[in-house]
């Protein structure tokens, strides 16, 4: 009798070898070595950029006389403004570059069509800037988006999961 055998979720290979992958001198992982050399270099590449980035935070607080001390603070500001925006007007602004791409539009092309929902480009550049939407908008960003004017409003007032 034939016997079937399940698959499991966990499994190793001993005849495949792994690198091993060190952090200032401390063992932090295994790695395929297919795999090793990109990881590493994206991983200095990453400590490369916080460096840079705390280098140019310094040099902000020293040219307008702030506190050295308050760096970290100043990098996490920065770094929280590269996340991309769950809610509020810059959710929808975000969300409308998405579109855009899904339409496969050039900017001209998508000003264009925003604009024949009556969302202008100073509506678009208020939306990129965070400030409030105008009510009589939300219907017409729920067409160009393709949603539910409840989901914009949902997006806008950050109700949503």
């Amino acid at each position: 009798m034939i016997q079937i055998q399940e698959s499991l979720s966990w499994e190793f290979q001993p005849e495949q070898p792994h690198l091993p992958i060190y952090r200032e001198g401390e063992l932090v992982g295994y790695c395929h070595p297919f795999y090793a050399r990109e990881i590493v270099e994206a991983m200095n590449d990453q400590d490369k950029l916080r460096k840079a980035l705390r280098i140019a935070c310094l040099d902000i607080l020293r040219a307008k006389g702030g506190n050295p001390a308050k760096v970290e603070e100043l990098m996490e500001k920065y770094l929280a403004k590269t996340e991309r925006p769950k809610s509020g007007p810059r959710a929808i602004a975000a969300m409308l570059v998405d579109r855009q791409k899904a339409l496969q539009l050039s900017p001209q092309e998508f000003l264009k069509f925003c604009d024949t929902y009556k969302v202008s480009p100073q509506h678009l550049n208020d939306l990129a800037a965070g400030k409030s939407v105008d009510s009589t908008l939300i219907n017409p960003l729920a067409r160009i988006l393709g949603i539910s004017a409840a989901d914009v409003k949902e997006v806008l007032n950050g109700s949503h999961e």
